[in-house]
């Protein structure tokens, strides 16, 4: 491959980007692009995809993948697909394991693609930015269980869906009703301010976990743990099961959700190392974190004061027990799961930052998890990026460790010796590579299916954002060959691949709907069809330039496509705060640029239009708005004034212009109504 690429008639930058598989960040740094700059590529120009290094190509991260299902089996026979380091290759397993895979450049992330069984594959796993290391990636893959089986077997007539669901239900109700019955009955003896610590004696009250034995229709085994229940859709191991009413009762206390409560809770235990059980009895060897959840003896006794925590209730109703039994409470696996989630509100209170932005329960684990690794106002200096450079350095290099001195040098110069960048991302990564809380659901679809990464989480805090990092140099030799010998026959043609550089490669090809969810707006208005473009109200005497999704306020907007912002203002009148997002046409999808074409003819750009918003998370000419990127959230500001829910007209205006600036009426507007993938009858 070349390490330039020259620009033809109706190429991006964005579509540059996707053919070769560098951000386009990384493209605007390497040739000096920014701005507006990025949207006017010409013919001829010369488009550098790499610079030279001397950078070390050892790998950064060394990984093994294990496949599991719903039960927390290896799933032995797989096929996956695995894209990183700028490029792709197929590995199969009869195991459940793929082992030795290095990672040279660990910034660039990893997807995992899943082969179905009509040999098609799924995306299972999308890794932005990876830890550094050797790391264990547990893909527990429920949709494989639950939906079906992953792999032909002749001969064999597998479970259907509808009874997979109904054993798992029917196994996993006396477990449900034994452990609520157990904690009821205690609750009710109890006075009600007491923490609820369940004796040894009355644990034996608790069912002990079934196995039963289940066969097909076939005769052959089918092994079904009844630990596996979905009471709150909540899924934990096995072996930790016996935590599971604890982390339940915990989260609703504390303003939480069970699997964003049991991610941070994961993270912080020591576990058994054969069956990953955590070990509520351990004690670390270089310090005096001790329990389920690791506290330091200073941080326990201070949760022993906090009275939102049962911990601190029990010390208050027992004023007489001693240090050592109050820090022996830390081994107490209920006092130590609650007293996790009562410190991590604490520390959201404590930091001085606006968590209550935080209204994703992804975000809110890697927020607390960020907390209890920094403290609280370690983590302020984090989020706002305001550590000094002596003590960011020093914390990089702890976590590399003594034998790790070189590899973290050769990560500081990544980020051009900004110590604050480096430390930045490297905890950045280790978050996101620790705290997965969709690793704790039974059924994705049933919540609203977000991951937000820890630099999304800091955005929110109103944080400050870090600088990419120098892409380390790929060993490019033979590529082709490569390619050859990895891909499967059937992948060859596939859509994705790299096309001939006699092609255009113009297009992000991206579309996103601005609102997650997209309704007309009815509220305040005569009907649905009053919130669409044209001569819509007062009986078709009075224009309305856009349309009006009704969304209550702190609703997140989505750029539609990957483009530049070129508003980001409160425009200080009827619309309110406003953001414009200026997208090439050739970037849009195939129906979208279709439309486009067919409306704005002859013209290069067309520019989204989003108005009376509460909230801008973007700056004027931000370069790297991709496709999706969170850039705002709705509000009732400009003449949606108390306009505050939706039931009183709360809604987002959107839309479609030849120019960023417009006058009254309907000129250089088009009806924004086609571009938006989901169905808005009235």
């Amino acid at each position: 491959m070349s390490n330039v690429y020259i620009v033809k008639s109706g190429d991006t930058l964005w579509g540059i980007s996707k053919k070769y598989r560098i951000t386009v960040k990384e493209l605007a740094r390497i040739n000096s692009l920014s701005g507006r700059m990025i949207h006017r590529l010409k013919i001829g120009q010369k488009i550098h995809l790499k610079e030279d290094s001397t950078g070390n190509n050892k790998y950064e991260t060394q990984l093994k993948i294990v496949l599991m299902d719903l039960s927390f089996k290896p799933i032995l026979k797989a096929t996956i697909q695995l894209d990183f380091d700028d490029k792709k290759i197929i590995k199969s397993t009869t195991n459940g394991v793929f082992d030795d895979i290095g990672i040279e450049d660990h910034s660039k992330g990893l997807k995992v693609f899943f082969k179905n069984i009509n040999g098609s594959f799924d995306l299972i796993a999308d890794h932005k930015i990876l830890p550094l290391g050797r790391k264990v990636l547990k893909l527990t893959s429920r949709k494989i269980k639950v939906e079906g089986s992953h792999y032909v077997k002749e001969g064999l007539i597998n479970e259907t869906v509808s009874e997979i669901k109904n054993n798992l239900k029917r196994v996993g109700k006396p477990i449900v009703d034994g452990v609520s019955s157990v904690v009821e009955s205690l609750s009710s003896k109890r006075n009600p301010h007491q923490p609820q610590i369940v004796s040894s004696k009355e644990k034996k009250q608790l069912p002990e976990e079934r196995q039963e034995q289940k066969r097909t229709d076939a005769g052959n085994s089918t092994h079904i743990i009844a630990a596996q229940f979905t009471e709150d859709n909540f899924l934990l191991k096995p072996v930790n099961n016996k935590y599971r009413a604890y982390i339940i009762s915990a989260a609703k206390r504390h303003g939480f959700t069970a699997h964003s409560l049991a991610a941070v809770i994961d993270a912080e235990a020591a576990k058994v190392k054969k069956t990953g059980e955590w070990n509520v009895n351990s004690k670390a060897n270089s310090s005096s974190a001790a329990g389920l959840t690791q506290f330091l003896d200073g941080t326990w006794l201070t949760m022993c004061n906090d009275r939102s925590s049962l911990v601190g209730q029990y010390v208050k109703n027992n004023p007489k027990i001693t240090k050592e039994q109050k820090l022996n409470l830390r081994f107490n696996a209920e006092m130590a799961i609650d007293a996790a989630a009562a410190y991590a509100v604490s520390n959201f209170k404590t930091s001085g930052l606006p968590y209550q932005n935080l209204t994703e329960p992804s975000s809110m684990a890697k927020f607390a998890y960020l907390l209890h690794h920094e403290g609280a106002t370690g983590g302020r200096h984090f989020v706002l990026n305001t550590l000094t450079p002596e003590r960011a350095k020093k914390l990089l290099f702890t976590q590399f460790g003594k034998n790790g001195a070189k590899q973290a040098e050769q990560f500081l110069k990544r980020y051009q010796d900004d110590a604050r960048a480096a430390y930045g991302a490297w905890l950045r990564s280790y978050i996101d590579g620790h705290i997965n809380i969709y690793q704790y659901v039974v059924d994705k679809s049933k919540t609203s299916g977000i991951n937000l990464s820890m630099e999304e989480t800091i955005k929110l805090l109103k944080g400050q954002s870090i600088p990419a990092p120098i892409p380390k140099e790929q060993k490019l030799n033979s590529q082709a060959t490569n390619t050859q010998q990895l891909v499967t026959k059937s992948e060859s043609s596939n859509k994705h691949q790299v096309q001939s550089d006699e092609k255009t490669v113009g297009g992000d090809e991206g579309w996103h709907d601005p609102l997650r969810d997209c309704k007309l707006r009815i509220a305040g208005l005569a009907n649905a069809k009053s919130a669409t473009f044209g001569k819509v109200r007062n009986n078709g005497t009075k224009n309305h330039q856009g349309v009006d999704l009704q969304a209550n306020p702190g609703t997140k907007i989505h750029a539609v496509c990957g483009g530049v912002i070129v508003v980001a203002q409160d425009s200080g009148g009827a619309y309110g705060k406003v953001i414009v997002l200026k997208v090439d046409i050739n970037d849009l999808a195939e129906k979208q640029k279709k439309y486009a074409q067919r409306k704005l003819t002859k013209k290069q750009y067309i520019y989204f239009f989003y108005a009376h918003l509460s909230d801008i998370n973007v700056n004027l000419e931000d370069p790297v708005v991709e496709t999706g990127d969170i850039i705002g959230m709705t509000g009732a500001t400009g003449n949606a004034k108390g306009m505050t829910t939706i039931p009183n007209g709360a809604h987002l205006h959107f839309e479609a212009r030849s120019a960023p600036s417009l006058g009254i009426g309907l000129d250089g507007r088009i009806d924004p109504l086609p571009f938006i993938n989901a169905n808005l009858l009235y």
